[in-house]
């Protein structure tokens, strides 16, 4: 089932990560914005996503994908007879049988999810990238055609959720306008305009409108540094003997919580870049 899930998935697949993820997708785009291209980010969140896989397409899916009559007999008994209810205050409801959802804890509800939403990209023109629920879409802004590409992806992008019964949470949906030149156009799946931001979490990464890493930086640095706050203030005893170690603590501390965050974000960089700039100083 490898080869179902598609290249841009990147979540629960063998041999790729956020790293991946984010390099892979954000080295084509500074490809476009350093020859000078406008490309617009569209960052999309699902609504519940792992809830609400309505268990008879997904069933659907398997058969058309080419999975065995008994495989998907197997799958059908582990997803059908589990049942919920609901408690407000001290009422228990009926227990009813669950018809959609797969459990997000499990390997096989994390293939079956990728299963599920890997014909997401089915007739998409711009570049997706996808981490489990995390979809993103780029495309290049510059021209009046590349505009319109690029909503027409996202109305495909709307039309697939609507066929197979998902919302996307649409004031989770983001876009970030990258580019000196950048139009700044506003873009909607469905009926509903999407909020523009300066500055964007991908996959616990901020990217800014100016594909610098300083706030990145700046955040992984102000973590440290609260945690080295917490140890000094949980240390009640002025003994001199003690205060050398909680400074080599403090010290452990920081190299492994600033250097760690800083050479993934390094690494981020370079693979950004590549040898065209290297890594900001």
């Amino acid at each position: 089932m490898k080869h179902v899930t598609g290249k841009s998935q990147h979540g629960f697949t063998t041999g790729k990560l956020c790293l991946t993820n984010l390099i892979t997708f954000y080295n084509k785009v500074t490809c476009s914005v350093d020859v000078g291209q406008a490309v617009d980010i569209v960052y999309l969140d699902f609504s519940k996503a792992f809830s609400t896989i309505p268990h008879s397409l997904l069933l659907e899916k398997l058969m058309c994908y080419g999975l065995d009559k008994w495989s998907v007999r197997w799958v059908r008994r582990w997803l059908i007879g589990c049942t919920q209810g609901v408690v407000v205050n001290c009422s228990f409801s009926n227990w009813q049988p669950l018809t959609s959802g797969v459990p997000q804890e499990s390997i096989l509800g994390q293939t079956l999810f990728n299963i599920f939403i890997s014909d997401l990209d089915d007739g998409i023109k711009c570049i997706p990238m996808k981490f489990a629920d995390d979809t993103k879409l780029s495309g290049e802004v510059d021209t009046s055609e590349g505009r319109a590409t690029l909503q027409e992806d996202l109305d495909r992008l709307e039309e697939w959720a609507n066929k197979n019964l998902m919302k996307f949470s649409k004031d989770k949906c983001k876009v970030l306008h990258l580019g000196k030149h950048n139009p700044g156009v506003k873009h909607r799946p469905g009926s509903t305009w999407l909020e523009s931001r300066s500055v964007e979490r991908d996959l616990g990464v901020l990217v800014d409108s100016k594909l610098n890493m300083s706030e990145q930086c700046a955040l992984v640095a102000k973590k440290a540094n609260r945690m080295l706050d917490c140890i000094n203030k949980g240390i009640t005893s002025r003994d001199k003997s003690l205060s050398h170690s909680t400074q080599r603590l403090s010290g452990h501390t920081w190299n492994t919580v600033f250097c760690f965050g800083s050479h993934y974000t390094k690494k981020m960089w370079t693979g950004w870049r590549g040898s065209r700039e290297g890594p900001p100083g």
